[in-house]
């Protein structure tokens, strides 16, 4: 091979698609260019954060060419049947809460495809900003201060140890009610105080702050009886949620079902991380994981 055409395809630029969404799109393009891709917009907001050129004007505009595609979360307002005709197997496609259609239809066609609440890596990130979102709600919906007040943390995966950290930072005082046992001594191993489902008609009217991230009903109308009026539920859970809002109005609870909060509170940290994922996925696909050329490296 002429050494003119390794030189060639040395400087040309790996090129992703981005489409539609939020802010966490312009910001995952943003992210994107600072790590030397060729970025295409489609019908992505804040465009001008994001680019240094006009975004395209069509679907297939964007994607001809492109290695990498982010869809926005939940494939919103992608024309899923037209992408899907434009798609190649030597794309990958990412997203949030990809819906079956867009999984399926990859899935027939070979094309690769990711969605990124499926990693641990990703929604420990995501935990993150959902974790300070809902704080921020809780903060933003109550007449008390977090410092000394009793929180309750319903579940303790990774939003719920999230979750429980920051709280317990802010000086306040957790309680965690988990749903395994081996979730309950991980949060007694945090320094939080750990009570039985059973137990909880019986400890809630305690709580100022009770935070929910199970996506099961867990606070129905007795306990939220037994609630303190001034209470505040923070309900970040996926929806529709934990929590039998209908009778939480007619209690006077203040409950909140608060989803999209990273989009919503830190869509610049979120499209980062959206954008450092998916060039792990990509390095993973090919055959190099992050960490293995240093780990490589370290042992010559």
């Amino acid at each position: 091979m002429d050494p003119l055409d390794d030189l060639e395809e040395l400087e040309k630029q790996p090129v992703a698609a981005v489409l539609g969404g939020d802010a966490r799109q312009a910001y995952a393009a943003r992210a994107l260019l600072a790590s030397g891709w060729d970025v295409r917009l489609f019908e992505v907001p804040q465009t001008r954060e994001a680019l240094k050129e006009p975004p395209c004007e069509t679907l297939r505009d964007a994607l001809a060419g492109a290695k990498l595609v982010i869809c926005p979360v939940s494939c919103a307002g992608l024309d899923i049947p037209q992408a899907l005709e434009i798609l190649t197997p030597e794309q990958t496609v990412v997203g949030i809460n990809m819906p079956a259609a867009m999984r399926t239809g990859c899935a027939a066609r070979n094309i690769p495809v990711h969605d990124l609440l499926d990693r641990e890596d990703f929604t420990v990130l995501n935990a993150i900003p959902s974790a300070e979102g809902a704080i921020a709600e809780a903060m933003a919906a109550s007449c008390c201060n977090l410092h000394l007040s009793h929180a309750l943390v319903l579940g303790y995966g990774r939003c719920g140890k999230v979750l429980a950290q920051k709280l317990r930072g802010l000086g306040a005082w957790v309680t965690v009610a988990a749903r395994r046992w081996e979730s309950a001594c991980a949060a007694i191993a945090d320094g939080c105080e750990v009570l039985d489902f059973l137990l909880l008609p019986y400890q809630i009217p305690r709580f100022h702050y009770v935070f929910n991230t199970i996506p099961a009903l867990v606070l129905d109308e007795k306990l939220l009886q037994a609630l303190p009026s001034e209470a505040v539920v923070i309900d970040i859970a996926s929806g529709p949620g934990g929590v039998d809002f209908e009778s939480a109005k007619e209690l006077g609870i203040t409950a909140k079902l608060c989803p999209g909060l990273p989009g919503i509170y830190a869509p610049r940290s979120a499209g980062e991380a959206v954008a450092q994922i998916a060039r792990i996925i990509l390095e993973e696909q090919e055959g190099s994981p992050w960490g293995w050329n240093k780990c490589a490296s370290a042992s010559d």
